[in-house]
């Protein structure tokens, strides 16, 4: 590969200086042009010092609805002070007469954009290289921390921009041609309880959070999840920042195998010993054939779970993110607990933009007061840390069980999964599935609840009326 050296040997960096005289001249002749070019072309693509200087006057003249001419801009020059950083009203002059026409500036703002994104790479690998040579230097932080920023350079056309509907309508068109033909059925990912399925319609490519108290079953639901998915052809990124890999491995097993995760940790001869050394061989064989990925690093950082995630996304597109769980990521450093859960909670939402998937991350809700005589059913209010979970959350639901505080509930063996939040889905409704935790997962409830008293019991709220697998208030 040619680089392009000075007289001294040194690399030039890259840059196309008639380039950005073209755009400055371009908008010297049609101001009005700047429309074209200023949600994308930044002041830092350009080189040379005085043509930024010069964009950010016109931008800043365009934003005052001031005219943009050679007298104007000497007169902002001097105004703040950046005269000599120019050569005055001729120079203005000089540039406009030498532009023969602003239509292509477009392309001439692309070439301009373009040398500042290979600019920027050179700084990226400079930076990297002596964060390498570093006596402390941490390869996986460092390399994290250059997926980040490299893929933060992306080309101006795929920046956005306001575009004519008749695509987005024609998309539209054709997937709703598609779904009558299919029939009735889901229109995302199917989770492995009906009634979930029946909520969502599906998981679709946003951020999903599912909260609970301790000891509610986020842990089993995440692994279910994620296992159900990858036994059904989708890849999945699973990042377990609580459990090590041994650990989700063996739940997994025991859910898949459905036979007791005590006898997973312990297979000691019995009685049901030869039933469940077939399942577990077939849960193994089915499970090895299956494109699940797993990071049990613990605390993991967002800056790391987000580059390890894009890795595997383009190495083969990922269908499902499951993070367990979101308050045992770590803080970036002297970041206070607080502000680190809203800025990992974005970090999973933008995922589930970057990849095109659901992002389904697990979530801690307050405990209950030692003192409570009430506990009450978990609502939004509950979120640890942040209010950033109940803003950024495009889905989330909340996991209860009335038996783990009272142990003579008549809800015994019941899980609720209660809807919280959820654009375009019902609220309003709990979800009832199976306590089977001694195997590691979770059924759909196919029985009547029951029976109950429509008043509040002492220990938890009001219960909707006897119904199978949903309530309805």
């Amino acid at each position: 590969m040619d680089i392009e050296r000075n007289d001294f040997g040194l690399i030039e960096a890259p840059r196309s200086i008639d380039a950005e005289q073209a755009v400055i001249g371009a908008l010297m002749l049609k101001p009005s042009a700047l429309s074209q070019i200023d949600d994308w072309l930044t002041e830092d693509d350009f080189y040379d010092r005085s043509h930024r200087l010069i964009y950010r006057a016109v931008r800043e003249l365009s934003g005052r609805e001031q005219a943009v001419d050679p007298i104007s801009m000497a007169e902002w020059f001097e105004v703040n002070g950046l005269a000599d950083n120019v050569g005055g009203p001729g120079y203005f002059l000089d540039i406009a007469n030498s532009t023969p026409s602003a239509a292509n500036i477009v392309g001439y703002s692309e070439i301009v954009a373009e040398k500042g994104r290979l600019r920027a790479a050179m700084r990226i690998g400079t930076e990297l290289t002596a964060a390498a040579t570093g006596r402390h230097a941490d390869s996986s932080i460092i390399i994290a921390k250059g997926m980040h920023e490299l893929t933060q350079l992306q080309p101006a056309g795929t920046r956005g921009g306001l575009m004519p509907i008749k695509g987005a309508l024609k998309s539209l068109f054709e997937t709703m041609v598609e779904r009558h033909a299919a029939g009735p059925g889901l229109l995302g990912l199917a989770t492995p309880w009906k009634g979930i399925n029946t909520w969502t319609k599906g998981l679709r490519p946003v951020f999903y959070v599912v909260a609970a108290r301790p000891s509610m079953g986020k842990s089993i639901f995440a692994i279910e999840m994620a296992a159900h998915a990858a036994l059904n052809g989708v890849r999945v990124g699973f990042f377990s920042a609580e459990m090590t890999e041994a650990e989700c491995m063996a739940r997994m097993v025991a859910c898949v195998a459905r036979v007791p995760y005590e006898w997973i940790e312990q297979p000691i001869d019995c009685d049901e010993s030869e039933l469940y050394w077939g399942r577990v061989t077939a849960a193994y064989d089915a499970l090895c054939k299956a494109d699940l990925l797993i990071d049990d690093t613990p605390g993991i950082r967002r800056g790391h779970m987000r580059a390890r995630a894009m890795r595997a996304h383009r190495q083969k597109p990922l269908g499902l993110i499951v993070l367990d769980h979101l308050h045992d990521m770590g803080e970036e450093a002297g970041e206070e607990k607080r502000i680190a859960v809203g800025r990992n909670t974005q970090a999973c939402k933008d995922l589930a933009k970057l990849c095109r998937c659901p992002v389904i991350a697990m979530a801690q809700l307050s405990r209950p007061p030692k003192t409570a005589t009430i506990i009450h059913r978990p609502t939004l209010t509950d979120l640890r840390e942040t209010g950033e979970i109940e803003q950024k959350g495009d889905v989330i639901a909340a996991l209860h069980r009335d038996d783990y505080y009272d142990k003579n509930s008549s809800m015994k063996g019941i899980v609720e999964f209660i809807p919280l939040k959820g654009r375009n889905l019902r609220l309003g409704e709990t979800i009832y599935l199976g306590n089977v935790f001694e195997q590691m997962r979770m059924t759909d409830w196919e029985s009547d609840l029951p029976s109950f008293d429509a008043s509040p019991s002492p220990h938890t709220g009001g219960w909707g009326r006897k119904k199978r697998g949903i309530s309805y208030p």
